[in-house]
């Protein structure tokens, strides 16, 4: 083998960038190559390479069989094998020279290729040897003992072969445990060959009694023909009493106690004694006794084939207690990382470390420190011990230089005694624990572990630890994390909760404000307010009330059917009691009346009482009630009270979205008192000008004719302007230069004009101009202008200069061009309640079929025509119509019978 810048090494690994990284540490010393794959590697070898180091589990092509076609073809070189796996039994058949795990680091490397070069100078001093002794021979058989003592040759060559003896005796003492086997077959190989057996017997057994290895030689009719001193420590066996035994009855007398798995020692030593040419390998448990402790050996028999013994067997017996006490750590230690894996609490997972490191691990004690969020202190979370160690005092720190709050700080992976540099800070310590480590486990806090009677800690041990305490960091922030999700989950679930039940109550609201804005009278909108509430889960019941100052009672006007009462009277309250609270003898109605605001009873059971709103109350199964006031524009038109079967029901999301409720139900009895005064009649009428953002002045100014204003329907999506236009000839062309489709506008043509339904789009023209009951007549243009001029009628109730201030702040160019009081007439009652009988659409539906034509004999247009003008089907416009004409003729009968 050549020597380092000449030694030629093969790196064989499937990770490119490993190989690589190989390649880099070692090609400053030797010639390196690379392969990539199993197949690669063969390709490239030859028998300049020296030393191959081989990855095991390669895809494709594995090691393994890389190395047994190497044997094949090149059997003087040397084999490291550098796997992730790691070595089992199964490596004893393998045919390697060395075995690294990984990962491996440069130093490792470099320690393995020295070691290789210089079991290549084992072998070739062992074999000068050997030759020389053969010279000396051959001389000594020729001539005569004076003669040789006189040639200085001679002399030279004794010499050389004295030191050459010294230098491997060397050798063979400092030979590791598994390169041993390798070096007593060479020199039972070569012990044939030599005609003084007795110098090289004396050799070959004062080196083997060096050996930290067991060693039984039995030739081949089963004697024990040798056994060195490590055997007797090892088996508990005398080898002057074997030496020259039956090696059978040797193993039935004294190994029947000595497990293998489910065999004996007996059972495998008598086994490979009836198969000479078989391997035999296990690991062997020997039992603890009064002078020995329990270890394990691992056990290795084969056959001699070569030199005296050819035809016996050999075996050895190496003492891997410690190793099998490290392996064995290190499966408890992956249980205890399952385990760690499904704790639920930083409790769990303490408590879990800290018993695994006393009672797997073996230390005497061990404790866990975490953080304290609310005051940030590092506070012991629990500990173990072993029996009979002493409690152990754990302060609680929260700064300085103790190795605790060190180790936290700074997330030093291991803190050991020598690390800190002031004894004292550490001396809470050394007092109670003869030796200690401190772990970091991140931002989650500190292990602990101490030994009491030991020293000194074993590497294992502490490597060990290291590695528990990585387990648990990831252990602790794992439980973190899920807290954190469940938290949030939590939040989440909350949130949605609330948004939907918002949800709720908003489309509710919605949806109510529909109807308090289609309604036609104050029975029909507060009716529909009280069903539409009970549609609510968490409402139970609902009802709405006007105050009667002469009787001093809340008169119920509109229920559910759930509740019972009628009326509220006020009891008699001395001391002006307006609280929130539950023990009010008011009742949340009455309260809700008098402070013009909401009134919440969030749970009637928790203080009871004998006033007669809470039995009621009780009585109907309600534990929460909301009060809200009908606020008007000046003072409350009513309450509303809402009920609840479950205690707190109401949030203050809800309640708020109560209290908008109430106002927009007092605004819409406000709109409908001022209805009902627009009917009464009267009012002053207006003409007034400014800027057109609807359309309609180009629409009157290309037609040149007034628009005659029927009514206007403003509770569509569309504001709908139902008009007559005027003249002889009204172009489709108009409207459509206006924005406005024909087919869909013009609902019909007669001698009386065009009858129109315009929507009004992208503009609140029509809503602001009939605010609060205000009536328009009349929309003409202003001459040389795209103003149009728009004639109302303004209820008396209204206050014309309010009402032209309100115009204002939207049409800052708005005139005033004239202004009449029209004298009040009687009121017509029929048209009142006529026009009360119908809903907005049914009125829509009428008044679109009216000026259609469609009343006309013969009709101007059909009923799919007018259907189609509307945007819905046939049948639903057929089913309008008569619900209008089925209000209409009852309203006018109810009517004439009344009078």
């Amino acid at each position: 083998m050549t020597r380092n810048g000449n030694t030629k090494i093969l790196v064989v690994e499937d990770d490119q960038t490993l190989a690589e990284l190989y390649a880099e540490w070692l090609g400053d010393r030797y010639v390196v190559e690379t392969a990539y794959s199993g197949e690669e590697a063969l390709e490239i070898f030859d028998a300049a390479v020296d030393i191959v180091l081989l990855d095991r589990m390669m895809p494709g092509l594995s090691g393994g069989e890389v190395l047994r076609q190497l044997g094949q073809y090149e059997p003087n070189c040397q084999v490291v094998i550098v796997s992730a796996v790691t070595p089992d039994f199964d490596i004893v058949k393998m045919g390697f020279d060395a075995y690294l795990e990984k990962p491996v680091g440069a130093e490792d490397l470099e320690d393995v290729i020295s070691q290789m070069l210089t079991r290549a100078e084992y072998s070739e001093d062992l074999q000068e040897l050997f030759s020389l002794i053969e010279r000396q021979s051959a001389l000594e058989a020729a001539m005569d003992e004076a003669t040789l003592e006189t040639n200085p040759r001679y002399q030279a060559l004794t010499e050389q072969i004295t030191e050459l003896e010294d230098k491997v005796e060397r050798y063979l003492q400092d030979l590791p445990d598994r390169d041993f086997r390798v070096a007593i077959e060479r020199l039972q190989r070569t012990a044939a060959e030599r005609r003084e057996q007795q110098q090289y017997q004396s050799l070959t057994e004062d080196v083997l009694d060096t050996s930290q290895e067991g060693v039984v030689v039995v030739d081949r009719d089963g004697q024990v023909v040798w056994a060195n001193e490590t055997t007797e420590e090892l088996l508990g066996v005398d080898r002057d009493d074997i030496q020259g035994a039956d090696y059978s009855r040797v193993a039935s007398e004294s190994y029947r106690e000595y497990h293998a798995g489910e065999q004996t020692l007996s059972d495998l030593v008598i086994h490979s004694l009836q198969h000479m040419s078989s391997q035999v390998e296990a690991t062997v448990r020997v039992p603890e006794t009064d002078s020995t402790q329990k270890h394990w050996l691992e056990y290795w028999s084969g056959p001699i084939q070569t030199g005296l013994y050819a035809g016996g067997r050999i075996e050895h017996y190496h003492d891997i207690t410690e190793r099998y006490a490290y392996e064995q750590q290190l499966e408890d230690l992956h249980a205890v990382s399952r385990e760690l894996m499904t704790a639920d609490s930083e409790r769990s997972i303490g408590e879990t470390v800290v018993a695994a490191a006393v009672g797997e691990l073996g230390f005497e004690f061990a404790a866990i420190y975490t953080r304290q969020e609310h005051t940030g202190r590092l506070v012991p979370l629990t500990h173990a011990a072993t029996e009979g160690v002493s409690e152990i005092d754990l302060p609680t720190v929260s700064e300085g230089d103790t190795p605790v709050w060190t180790a936290y700080v700074t997330r030093t992976e291991q803190l050991a005694p020598d690390d800190v540099a002031d004894t004292r800070s550490s001396q809470w310590l050394p007092e109670e624990l003869s030796s200690w480590r401190l772990y970091s486990l991140e931002s989650n806090g500190v292990l602990l572990v101490g030994m009491t009677t030991m020293p000194e800690m074993p590497s294992r041990k502490t490597n060990l630890a290291k590695t528990l305490a990585a387990n648990a960091a990831s252990a602790f922030e794992r439980t973190a994390q899920e807290a954190a999700l469940q938290e949030r989950d939590q939040r989440l679930k909350e949130q949605n909760e609330r948004l939907t039940r918002l949800d709720r109550i908003n489309t509710l609201i919605r949806s109510i404000s529909a109807t308090v804005i289609s309604a036609n009278t104050r029975e029909e909108l507060e009716r529909e307010v009280c069903n539409a509430l009970s549609q609510l889960d968490l409402v139970s019941g609902a009802w709405i009330g006007k105050k009667d100052m002469n009787t001093d009672t809340i008169e119920v006007r509109a229920k559910t059917e759930s509740l019972t009462y009628q009326k509220l009277r006020a009891d008699d309250d001395p001391t002006g009691d307006t609280t929130r609270g539950s023990g009010s003898q008011l009742s949340p109605a009455e309260r809700a009346h008098r402070i013009e605001r909401s009134v919440v009873e969030s749970d009637l059971m928790s203080a009871r009482s004998e006033t007669g709103w809470k039995q009621a109350a009780l009585k109907n199964g309600t534990n929460s009630i909301v009060a809200v006031p009908l606020q008007g524009e000046a003072s409350p038109l009513g309450v509303l009270e809402v009920h609840s079967k479950l205690p707190n029901a109401f949030d203050e999301e809800e309640v708020t979205a109560l209290t908008e409720l109430g106002q927009i139900i007092g605004h819409g009895i406000s709109a409908l008192r001022q209805k009902a005064a627009l009917l009464s009649g009267g009012g002053t009428t207006l003409e007034i000008q400014f800027a057109d953002d609807a359309g309609l002045a180009t629409l009157v100014s290309d037609i040149g004719t007034d628009l005659e204003v029927l009514n206007v329907v403003v509770d569509n999506p569309d504001t709908l302007l139902f008009a007559r236009l005027t003249g002889e000839d009204v172009p489709a062309e108009a409207f459509e230069a206006a924005g406005f489709d024909p087919e869909t506008v013009i609902l019909s043509e007669s001698r009386n004009g065009v009858y129109c339904k315009i929507p009004v789009r992208n503009s609140s023209v029509c809503e602001k101009l009939t605010d609060r009951g205000v009536a328009i007549d009349q929309i003409t243009t202003a001459s040389g202008s795209d103003q149009i001029v728009v004639s109302v009628t303004v209820p008396f109730t209204v206050d014309v200069g309010e009402y032209l201030r309100s115009l204002r702040e939207d049409y800052g160019d708005l005139t005033l061009l004239s202004k009449l009081d029209s004298e009040r007439r009687e009121t017509d009652t029929l048209s009142a309640r006529l026009e009360e009988a119908l809903t907005t659409r049914q009125e829509e539906v009428l008044q679109t079929a009216l000026y259609a034509g469609y009343f006309n004999w013969p009709r101007d247009a059909d009923s799919t025509s007018v259907a189609k003008t509307l945007d819905i089907a046939q049948s639903t416009f057929n089913q309008h119509l008569r619900a209008a004409e089925s209000n209409l003729l009852t309203a006018l009968y109810r009517d004439s019978t009344s009078s």
